[in-house]
């Protein structure tokens, strides 16, 4: 695998690429800004980018969006310390398939690496929180899609990352309902996953900061 590591930190550089060529016996490159890594990936093909946001130069949102349009099925994970909604949100949309802060475990890296490479997307758990608590829309309409009383109760457990147990007892029902009910709410919206369902927000602009 060919690995485009890019950060303006030397030691962030140097110590995460050890780290990824021996966990994953990778060919790796690295750059020390978004115009750099931008130019560097147009000279040769890479399996995988990943990118921080705040850089020199060229940030890693414009980066990703430039990478993005030229071909908009590159692999791009946004590792970061950016935190906040707005930041984590112009990543995605300019075409990151991933997002994981700096602060979290090496799991979280290693787990969207892999993820990224099978065609799915990855976010860390304090980044899916940022991102949902953010929803402006009514509840009960995302994008003119009816949800139910119940269906709604669940879904705003499930982005505050609630296991389907806790859901059944905190709502007094069974764990077979909570399952069904979450069925149901991918099904309307047409996502696998909870990693979907922040897509389909993004997508649907239920974002009250992401469009400005």
């Amino acid at each position: 695998m060919n690995i485009l590591l890019v950060d303006d930190h030397r030691i962030i550089r140097t110590v995460l690429g050890s780290f990824l060529r021996k966990s994953l016996d990778c060919n790796l490159k690295e750059a020390n800004n978004g115009l750099e890594g931008l130019n560097l990936w147009k000279s040769e093909p890479f399996d995988l980018i990943i990118a921080d946001i705040n850089m020199p130069k060229m940030d890693g949102i414009e980066m990703t969006k430039q990478i993005s349009e030229i071909d908009n099925e590159a692999k791009i994970i946004a590792l970061s310390m950016m935190d906040d909604s707005v930041s984590i949100k112009k990543m995605l949309k300019a075409g990151a398939s991933a997002y994981v802060l700096k602060e979290g475990d090496t799991a979280d890296l290693l787990s969207a690496i892999e993820k990224v490479v099978n065609g799915e997307k990855f976010y860390s758990r304090a980044v899916t929180e940022t991102i949902m608590s953010t929803l402006t829309t009514s509840p009960n309409t995302l994008a003119g899609i009816e949800l139910t009383k119940r269906e709604l109760q669940i879904l705003e457990l499930v982005f505050k990352e609630r296991s389907n147990q806790e859901i059944a007892d905190e709502l007094f029902i069974s764990l077979r309902t909570v399952e069904t009910h979450k069925h149901n709410i991918l099904e309307k919206t047409g996502s696998k996953n909870i990693a979907g369902l922040v897509k389909y927000a993004i997508r649907e602009k239920l974002f009250d900061d992401l469009f400005y």
